[in-house]
């Protein structure tokens, strides 16, 4: 339940802090006083959309606080999953500046909004004019039907199956698409690939090529280079090897006398091992290199082809030639694998959709089998609102496909006198009528409801009199098993509450702020005076409070 709520710098309100309690609790106060402040202040701790406007003028931050006595595993299971403290209470936290920031906590660790939203549904369920024309739509039907017959799992089951269903058909519809477009342009790779295929491309023939080319393109001039270094090592006249070799006959003679003597004979001599590899390689050179203008034009063939599809293809090297064919290659084996795959897709598309099928019609069942019930319910609780004659239908139909809430369709008929003009509840009832409609639906689902505080805003608006103490009546019966605020004008739903807080303005310091105060049972007669006569407080008023006062 909402044990402490504090708020600081929000709209009108300056600093409040108001302690709750269990059962039932009314707010009142004047038109103006801010009592939609205070439920847009708790929508933000619970993580609505931030309105920057709404930080108090003068003001550069404002906070609300709101902390929860709860006893749910669903709680405890959300902060260990977010590797958040668990602590005796539940302290939610929500900060905005007007710099624009946004900032959530949960326990003192922060949190983002969507995580203060989604642990608030297990905390708090507020209803309010929006939630009444909910009620008018079909969707909110099936929930609340769904709600009574407590199909969570069976939701959450048949959920998984047409998630799972849609996946799959989702994949199956892309893939098709996919193999239109490539099947288009199979042809084109199909030539594409060829060509490169054909040309039986190889990286190292490539390099071997281009040498070969230059080899032959210059093979008189080699022949010539390479007899004329022949020549100069080891002619007949006065060759290098020559030299050399005299060379390493002196350091010889001499390179007993030193050690560097020693050094330079051994470096000599291994110099003219070298120079004899040298000349041994230019003569096995001179021999292969050779005019042949007939291999010469065949190295130019085949060179050529490389070069065009290198220009074709916008690449300068076989390895980039040879990667292209490997793309093209792998983009046909895939329209070739597209049948096989798209044959694997629709069987598991006919499984998963007859599991689907299988558990719409196990949450059908279910659904079908308490609609009696539900209809009774809701019957019952409306008469006990003051309309004796009202009569509810609930009309619930199979709409043949599968959709996010199963396969079936509801409306609600609803007939205020009686049931010969059984209609759609969205074309027929007032908003007082949807307003007892939906404190019906709370009260016969009160029991199932997992969140320990149920707020309602205004939910008696259309109603007076007696309908209004039967309205109070209600509440205090649901708050037996849950909490209940309930912000009201009729002084008949106020004299209800177990609890009663006033929100007032007030001028402090040439400004208007907004409190909100428990009053005394004094305090309580007072006020509820002036909700049947106004400002000036009668003493027929004043008795009237106190005989709806005892009556509670």
């Amino acid at each position: 339940m909402l044990k402490h709520l504090q708020i600081i710098n929000y709209a009108l309100i300056a600093r409040t802090e108001v302690e709750f309690d269990q059962g039932f609790t009314v707010i009142t106060g004047e038109t103006g006083a801010g009592k939609s402040i205070l439920l847009e202040a708790l929508g933000l701790v619970l993580g609505s959309r931030a309105n920057f406007n709404s930080i108090r003028k003068g003001e550069e931050k404002c906070a609300i606080e709101a902390s929860f006595n709860y006893e749910s595993e669903a709680v405890d299971m959300f902060l260990r999953q977010n590797g958040l403290d668990l602590l005796s209470d539940l302290i939610l936290r929500r900060e905005i500046t007007r710099s624009g920031r946004s900032r959530g906590f949960i326990n003192d660790s922060p949190v983002s909004i969507s995580q203060l939203k989604e642990i608030s549904v297990f905390l708090v369920d507020l209803h309010g004019q929006q939630e009444n024309i909910s009620l008018q739509t079909p969707n909110y039907q099936l929930k609340q039907l769904d709600a009574f017959a407590q199909n969570k799992t069976l939701l959450e089951d048949y959920l998984k199956a047409y998630s799972s269903m849609r996946s799959i058909e989702k994949q199956l519809n892309q893939l098709k698409e996919a193999a239109v477009q490539v099947r288009k342009d199979e042809d084109y790779f199909s030539f594409q690939y060829e060509e490169l295929n054909t040309v039986n491309l190889n990286e190292d023939e490539f390099d071997g090529l281009i040498n070969e080319l230059g080899e032959l393109e210059h093979a008189e001039e080699i022949q010539r280079s390479l007899t004329a270094v022949q020549a100069s090592i080891d002619g007949d006249q006065e060759s290098a090897l020559s030299a050399i070799r005299l060379a390493i006959a002196e350091l010889r003679s001499v390179g007993s006398f030193s050690s560097k003597l020693a050094e330079l004979h051994e470096r000599l001599s291994s110099s003219m091992i070298e120079i004899e590899d040298i000349l041994s390689d230019c003569n096995r050179v001179q021999q292969s290199v050779e005019w042949n203008p007939s291999r010469l034009e065949a190295v130019r063939e085949r060179l050529d082809q490389y070069q065009k599809l290198m220009h074709k293809h916008n690449v300068t090297t076989a390895v980039e030639l040879i990667e292209i064919r490997e793309e093209y290659r792998i983009k046909l084996d895939g329209i070739a694998s597209y049948d096989t795959e798209l044959e694997d897709l629709e069987t598991k598309l006919k499984t998963a959709l007859i599991d689907a099928e299988e558990k719409g019609l196990i949450l059908s069942k279910r659904r079908y089998s308490v609609v009696e019930s539900f209809e009774k319910g809701l019957i019952q609780k409306v008469r006990q609102l003051g309309m004796g004659k009202a009569t509810v239908q609930i009309r619930l139909e199979s709409t043949g496909n599968l959709s996010t809430t199963g396969k079936d369709a509801i409306d609600i008929l609803f007939d205020a006198n009686g049931s010969s003009n059984l209609v759609p509840l969205r074309e027929s009832a007032s908003g007082g009528e949807v307003s007892r409609l939906m404190l019906a639906l709370k009260s016969i689902l009160a029991a199932n409801d997992q969140t320990p505080t149920l707020i309602f805003d205004e939910i008696d608006t259309g109603v007076s009199g007696e309908v209004a103490k039967q309205i109070g009546a209600l509440m205090k019966e649901i708050s037996g098993s849950t909490q209940i605020l309930a912000i009201t004008h009729l002084p008949g739903v106020a004299a209800k509450g177990k609890n009663h807080f006033k929100i007032q303005k007030f001028e402090e310091k040439e400004e208007v702020v907004s409190r909100l105060e428990q009053l005394s049972d004094d305090e309580r007669v007072k006020e509820i005076a002036a909700m049947f006569s106004g400002h000036k407080l009668t003493d027929a008023a004043l008795e009237s409070a106190r005989n709806l006062l005892h009556e509670n």
